[in-house]
């Protein structure tokens, strides 16, 4: 359910910039989770931390990366919806 939720937290941020006129703008929040979820990903992998504190990483990791995946989907969605 939390996973769900912060894929639809995601899916929404683009709406929030759809009336912004560039076309690209839709884009950026994606890209900035996505870099954000690689950053922590590379985090996690060559600088591991000791129990708990490296499954928070790659915890952090699925959270940044899910919210990435939904606002890709929100933004596919804008851009279909300003094309028709």
């Amino acid at each position: 359910m939390l996973f769900f939720g912060l894929f639809l937290i995601g899916l929404v941020i683009p709406f929030l910039l759809v009336k912004v006129k560039p076309s690209w703008i839709v884009w950026v929040p994606s890209f900035v989770l996505f870099i954000a979820a690689i950053a922590i990903y590379g985090k996690a992998e060559f600088f591991p931390g000791e129990g708990m504190a490296d499954l928070a990483e790659r915890l952090y990791f699925i959270i940044f990366g899910l919210s990435a995946i939904g606002s890709i989907v929100g933004g596919l969605i804008v851009h279909f919806i300003r094309n028709k």
